[in-house]
């Protein structure tokens, strides 16, 4: 039997149809959860499918060929990542996604930071609450000029958002060229990079940096103005370095699904109901104005958000 949450990836994300093809690319540790996306696609009537197991990026001297090439044949592709890495390039996905993105053919739902149990838990009841919920707060969001954020952790913050066009997150990847990430659920915006005044303490994700306690930004005019913290701190500040950008406010982000629990990875947190993030770094992509290279999310729990 075809677990339900192979058919939320294939039917409800990518909305698969009989007679394509479809590209399964996988860390070792998720090889059973590959095996699962490729019986479903066949169950499903993908005219071709293929399931390759990647290899470890810090044992890789060239990227094989193979991938580029069926990442640019492909109708639907899927991603399994175990882990998720920020600090250092990972060759093998940069040269992948480099060849999606010339194809412009096919659609790719990513999945990092994940093994069965959270696909299980969090993809086999669906996307459609997740997706309302990101829906209603991204219109709260679109008609508000700022927010300011408050937790039992510490945190009183002031983002100002500017007019910046607001996203949805609804794991929808439906149309060719589109990428999204698994699981769904979050609005979220690049805010007025001056904008952000106040203190953020970060208790529950800081990127992919373990936190061994709570982080406490403190923000001024948009940009960090001073850390403390333990040793995910002196990380962070080691990781950014002088570049001003990067340490320049880059998104707000609330998560709304019901279906995941705030934890250590910051990729599943993130879309987690009842959770803010807010980004240090680029934001370019979907509509602001930092081009740092470096995009650093910060999760925070129980955040109470007033709109301004």
């Amino acid at each position: 039997m075809v677990p339900r949450w192979a058919g939320t990836v294939l039917q409800d994300s990518l909305g698969l149809r009989p007679g394509e093809r479809v590209l399964v690319l996988a860390d070792r540790p998720l090889a059973p959860a590959a095996a699962a996306l490729d019986e479903a696609a066949r169950a499903l009537g993908a005219a071709e499918v293929k399931a390759h197991l990647l290899p470890d990026p810090d044992r890789l001297q060239v990227v094989p060929r193979w991938i580029t090439d069926a990442v640019r044949s492909a109708d639907a592709i899927v991603s399994l990542r175990a882990a998720l890495r920020l600090a250092a390039e990972d060759a093998l996905m940069r040269a992948a996604l480099d060849a999606f993105h010339r194809a412009r053919r096919g659609r790719w739902v990513s999945m990092a930071q994940v093994d069965v149990s959270v696909l299980e838990t969090a993809l086999a009841p669906g996307l459609a609450e997740a997706a309302a919920r990101a829906r209603a707060l991204a219109a709260r969001l679109r008609a508000a000029a700022g927010v300011r954020l408050t937790a039992p952790g510490g945190t009183d913050l002031q983002l100002t958002l500017a007019g910046r066009p607001v996203h949805a997150d609804t794991g929808w990847v439906r149309q060719p060229g589109d990428f999204g990430n698994l699981p769904a659920g979050e609005a979220y915006v690049a805010p007025d990079e001056t904008g952000a005044e106040g203190l953020l303490v970060v208790d529950v994700a800081l990127g992919d940096i373990p936190l061994d306690r709570p982080v406490a930004l403190r923000f001024r005019r948009g940009r960090v103005a001073e850390v403390t913290g333990g040793e995910a701190a002196a990380e962070l500040r080691r990781r950014l370095g002088d570049d001003p950008w990067a340490w320049t406010v880059g998104e707000l982000g609330l998560g709304t699904n019901p279906h995941v629990r705030p934890c250590g990875r910051v990729a599943v947190a993130e879309k987690a109901l009842g959770t803010a993030h807010v980004a240090l770094g680029g934001n370019l992509a979907f509509g602001g104005r930092n081009p740092a290279s470096t995009h650093y999310d910060c999760v925070i729990a129980a955040a109470d958000v007033r709109f301004l």
